[in-house]
């Protein structure tokens, strides 16, 4: 019996694939939109997450509110229980100690690896943002003040090439997006916490890592004893008989 032939392999050029765009999933799409909610407060803390109800506010099924919501989960802005009911996460002075004692470490470490290495086009965009940070101090806009105020960190933090690391120091800096927004409750805070941002600007500009590292550490730390002591302990919110 004769062996039939293998047909020749097709040049990959020769098949028209077109480019696929990138585009969030749905899945993503239902993560942010929730994220959103939660952190702009139109879903409070402790409130009940039914994905019938979500899937039919947001037009989609259940599937991509499910894993959105595990999405979530993992970032800590929802709680699954036991019986898999699903709620907006409780802010705690655990949880905020926590996160911010992460960023604490880490952010200390990008700043001062990167206040080494900044370039004279890094400190001269520091100093654009640090004077639009303090436009948008005087006026409270806070989800633009937010943003800049990453923008502005980042841009010492990214010039320590350590790719890594900033991105999980960008990861904790969005997870306490909620307590960041307690952090600048009053106008009186957010001219404390915009005044604290020219010290590390000044670190960068002498490309001085070890104080770029202090400034950082020392407006998470004052952040912390500014919001912490506002906070119920998680032991306070445990129900009777827990």
């Amino acid at each position: 019996m004769q062996a039939t032939a293998s047909p020749d392999p097709i040049p990959p050029d020769a098949i028209a694939i077109e480019p696929l765009e990138e585009l969030p999933s749905v899945e993503a799409r239902v993560a942010d939109a929730l994220r959103d909610l939660i952190v702009g407060g139109q879903l409070p803390e402790g409130t009940p997450l039914v994905q019938r109800e979500l899937a039919r506010r947001l037009g989609v099924s259940q599937t991509p509110v499910r894993a959105g919501l595990s999405q979530l989960e993992r970032e800590g802005f929802v709680v699954v229980g036991a019986t898999g009911r699903a709620t907006v996460s409780r802010l705690t002075r655990e949880d905020f100690e926590e996160i911010y004692a992460a960023r604490f470490g880490l952010e200390g470490l990008a700043a001062r690896h990167g206040a080494a290495a900044v370039e004279d086009a890094d400190v001269a965009r520091m100093g654009v943002l640090l004077s639009e940070l303090q436009g948008l101090a005087e006026r409270r806009r806070v989800d633009a003040y937010l943003r800049r105020r990453w923008d502005f960190h980042a841009a010492c933090y990214r010039a320590s090439g350590r790719r890594r690391l900033v991105d999980e120091v960008e990861r904790l800096f969005w997870r306490s997006e909620r307590y960041n927004r307690l952090v600048l409750s009053t106008l009186d805070r957010f001219r404390e916490s915009v005044g604290r941002y020219g010290a590390l600007l000044a670190a960068c500009e002498a490309r001085d890592g070890g104080a770029a590292e202090r400034a950082v550490q020392d407006s998470i730390r004052w952040a912390v004893e500014r919001v912490a002591p506002e906070l119920p302990s998680e032991a306070d919110l445990q129900p009777d008989g827990a």
